[in-house]
Formats: C-alpha cells, structure tokens, sequence
C-alpha cells in the first residue's frame, strides 16, 4: 500500500503542476502570500516584478512570427485554460505576429516534432515568413532541436528560446521509474487514460501515448549519451535560453515551490538549484540569459498567472518578444 501511495503520489504531482494553495481563494493578492520570499534573493536571480513594459504605447515587432511550444504533458488549450497562460492574447495585443501549437502530450521528442513540422509550415504559409522565432517551455525546447537537426528545418526557424528546458535531462524520470519501474504497471496505463480523456480531449487515444518512452527521453542518460550528440546546433540558428529557481521556503530564490513539486527534490543533490522539475544547470543552452524566480509551472505563468511577486510572466515574455525584435529575429 506504501508503495502503491506513493507512486500515485508522484503521478498526481506531475499531473496536477498548479499552485493548489491558490484554489482556495482565486482572488488572494500574490504580494501579500509571497511578500516573505523576498528577504533574502541570491544576487543572480533576475528581477521581473515591473509591469510597466506592458502598457507602453510603442509596440515591438520581431522580423519572423513567434511561436510558443509546450512541454510535457502541455497542451494549447482547455476549455478556457491555456498553457502559456494569457501569453499569445497579450503579445498580439502589442502587434507580436504570435502562434501556438499543440503535440502528442505525452510521446517520444522524435514524434512530438514530427507533429510539429506541419504545424510550422502552416504558419509560415499563412504569414508569409520565411522562418519562425521558437519559444519552447519545457520538453518543448527538446522537439525544436530535434526538429532542427534532424529535420532539415535550421533554414525555417530564426531562433529558438528555451525556458526550464532539460537539456542535460532531468533527474525526476530516475526516481519515478525506481517506484514504478519500467515494465508494464497499471499507473502508466491509467495515467495515459487520464491524459486521452483530459489533455487529449477524446482525440487522442491511451494507444498513442507513451508515458514510459517519454519520461526516458527527459532522464539525463538518454540526453547525454543519445540525444545531445546526435543532435547538435546549427550555426545559422540562434539558441538562447532562461531558468527557473524555486525552493521550499523561498528563502535564496524569491520563489516558493509548489507543494506538488516538493517531493521531487529528494531526486536533486543538496544545493542543487532547481524550478522543481529541472536543474538550472541543465536548462542552460545556447546563449544563456539568466535564472528567473519561477519554478516550472510559474514559468508558464500557472495557475491563472498567479506567480511569485519577482516573476510577473507577462512582463518576462513581454521583455523576451521585446529581445527577439532588438536582435533583429
């Protein structure tokens, strides 16, 4: 039965992600439950709490159009609850040619970017672009360098961004499969129905998803010894990436981590910074543009952009459209 709690345990918690203090009270100022995190901030966490960016007149434009990707077990929107919460509304407010883009939420990066490549096309047919600019969360940041390296698209895509990417892997999969294991288990089965019936909104089926696939193409041995060297960058494209930083009492990061991600930190060596799912060491790719108080769910502004009071989302991918248009992508 232990065993049985805690492998559901650490299923619901990678399912469920959102800060479940806010669901009690959904109006709950986020200054007033964070105000104690920021006693004490390591120096190199970068401070996004000015908003101010958001209302000026003169909008930014970048060259190509922006397009945002989701990671694991993401999705591009359900019912009114988008993954890069109020993000695309708000750039295209400000003029930003912006899209999102929707994959198999829970499969293999070799797939994901296979349903990914139309989706570019299409863009790039109906705006005219010769290139995209990609703005990838999570496993996301994955499927775009696979798309590029393997897929011939370095000539398609400008630049790609990653946030909370595990590009070194993460050291989450290990534990889950030293619960479960990684043979046949009825969790991963009834997971997988889970995610059909939610995410894949009865258009996909548990068939089509792999959760045991996936979660190895996250852990640090298939990045390392597999997936990075095959899949090396391009010179005529240009990488860059952020970081989250999250921690229990919020003490050093400016950010409290959601009680869903806590348990996972038994996977993370002793002062290890991490967002929760994803050490900052191994999000850093390309050009690295610096660590954020965010864990991984805030940094997709969840739930319901209620963040840490130093990370305002929409101020940050604000900033990030803004940066894609100084540097000419």
């Amino acid at each position: 039965m232990t065993r049985f709690m805690l492998s559901l345990g650490l299923l619901c918690a990678i399912f469920t992600g959102p800060k479940d203090r806010l669901l009690a009270n959904a109006e709950i100022d986020p200054d007033e439950y964070i105000e104690e995190e920021n006693r004490e901030v390591d120096p190199d966490i970068a401070d996004y709490s000015e908003v101010a960016d958001l209302v000026e007149e003169r909008a930014r434009h970048t060259r190509y159009p922006i397009v945002l990707l989701h990671g694991f077990l993401g999705w591009d929107q359900v019912f009114f609850f988008d993954y890069f919460y109020k993000v695309r509304g708000t750039l295209h407010g400000k003029g930003y040619d912006i899209f999102t883009t929707v994959v198999s939420p829970v499969q293999t990066v070799a797939l994901r970017a296979r349903e990914l490549a139309p989706q570019l096309d299409a863009i790039m047919q109906a705006t005219g672009a010769e290139k995209v600019n990609i703005v990838a969360h999570s496993m996301g940041g994955l499927d775009a360098r696979y798309l590029i390296a393997q897929m011939g698209y370095a000539h398609k895509v400008a630049s790609v961004t990653t946030i909370g990417t595990p590009h070194r892997g993460s050291p989450v999969p290990d534990l889950i499969f030293k619960v479960l294991g990684k043979g046949d288990n009825l969790l991963y089965k009834a997971f997988e129905y889970l995610v059909a019936g939610f995410l894949g909104k009865g258009q996909k089926r548990p068939s089509d998803l792999d959760i045991r696939a996936a979660l190895w193409n996250l852990s640090p041995r298939f990045l390392e010894e597999e997936f990075n060297p095959a899949n090396l960058d391009s010179p005529d494209v240009y990488y860059q990436s952020y970081s989250g930083a999250s921690s229990i009492t919020g003490w050093g990061t400016g950010d409290r981590m959601d009680p869903l991600l806590i348990g996972f930190q038994v996977a993370f060596g002793l002062g290890t910074r991490n967002d929760g799912l994803v050490a900052e060491s191994s999000s850093i790719w390309g050009r690295y543009r610096g660590t954020v108080s965010a864990d991984h769910i805030d940094l997709i502004g969840q739930l319901f952009g209620s963040t840490s009071s130093r990370f305002r989302h929409l101020n940050f991918y604000q900033t990030l459209a803004n940066d894609l248009a100084d540097l000419g992508f």
